[in-house]
């Protein structure tokens, strides 16, 4: 028998929370377009830019952002 794992099942709530309130968690644009960024590690963040800093202090590895935001985040524009 497995047991569910009740911190992921957590995760994947807050997760699925997070993006019914359709607001890019960056610009806090409304929108029902969302993607998720996600990184393997939090360790693997540096903290320089205020977006990494953000997802440290909230210990989570996704960040709900609109598709402008999120493009702009993998060019190094988001900070």
């Amino acid at each position: 028998n497995q047991f569910p794992n009740e911190n992921q099942n957590m995760a994947k709530t807050s997760l699925i929370q997070r993006l019914t309130a359709y607001k890019c968690e960056w610009c806090s644009k409304e929108t029902s377009d969302l993607e998720v960024h996600h990184v393997r590690k939090l360790k693997d963040l540096k903290g320089k830019k205020w977006w990494e800093r953000q997802m440290i202090a909230r210990q989570r590895k996704t960040m709900v952002l609109c598709k402008r935001c999120h493009v702009d985040l993998h060019m190094g524009k988001l900070d």
